[in-house]
């Protein structure tokens, strides 16, 4: 698996995982060429304002929360009110499935868990699964495959809604486990793990990969920002 930073040639991976909006339809179709399974990153639960539709979502009176931590640019959806803004999120989905990518990445599903002093919402898990059922339904009449993103402790309710789960810094955080349902299933499981998350000095490629292996997970050790492809994976 790769997560954003375009080298001219697609790498030799069994999945690419690449932004929605910033990858051409030519470079979906060369990795494709090659057998690659290709993900389209969007996300769906808060508004980023380098995206060309970041204005119709602004627009939607209250729609938009605090800041997204650590991203000035980036503001929570309301995602209660997903019938006032699903169609911009259909049209992302027909970006994807126009561009001929295979499945979607739903990110940010996760923002109930950050509480409603860091979002500006008081959102509740069941308010993310009516909503991700309802994006899920669209992307599966579209042709792609939905990836869970996060949110690991709803697993067990999810998994029958996607054909894939993506995880951030699980074995930093102790949640690997978390993919269980996805493996019984026999669906992919995905964890990017990132060492500058981790404290000073303590990052250990080892335990990483032994974690991994152990939850049936496979793991890219990257960067934050993704400006860059990932540095390492483990095999």
């Amino acid at each position: 698996m790769q997560s954003q930073g375009l080298p001219a040639t697609p790498p030799a991976v069994a999945y690419l995982d690449v932004d929605g909006f910033d990858t051409p339809a030519s470079y979906v179709t060369l990795a494709k060429a090659s057998g690659i399974r290709t993900i389209c990153y969007l996300d769906i639960g808060s508004a980023e304002n380098n995206r060309p539709d970041y204005a119709a979502l602004a627009a939607i009176s209250g729609l938009l929360g605090n800041s997204y931590p650590g991203f000035a640019g980036e503001r929570y959806i309301d995602i209660r009110r997903y019938p006032e803004f699903i169609q911009i999120m259909d049209d992302r989905l027909r970006m994807c499935r126009d561009k001929g990518f295979d499945y979607v990445e739903f990110d940010v599903m996760d923002s109930f868990e950050d509480g409603a002093s860091t979002t500006g919402f008081a959102l509740t898990e069941q308010n993310m699964v009516d909503y991700v059922t309802a994006l899920s339904n669209r992307a599966r009449s579209y042709g792609l495959k939905p990836v869970q993103k996060n949110a690991g402790g709803s697993s067990v309710k999810l998994v029958s809604l996607f054909d894939a789960i993506l995880f951030e810094d699980c074995v930093l955080d102790n949640f690997c486990s978390d993919a269980a349902p996805y493996v019984a299933a026999g669906k992919p499981a995905f964890n990017a793990e990132y060492p500058e998350e981790w404290p000073t000095g303590a990052f250990d490629r080892t335990r990483v990969c032994s974690v991994s292996a152990s939850a049936r997970i496979s793991t890219i050790i990257t960067v934050v920002a993704l400006d860059r492809p990932a540095s390492d994976r483990c095999s």
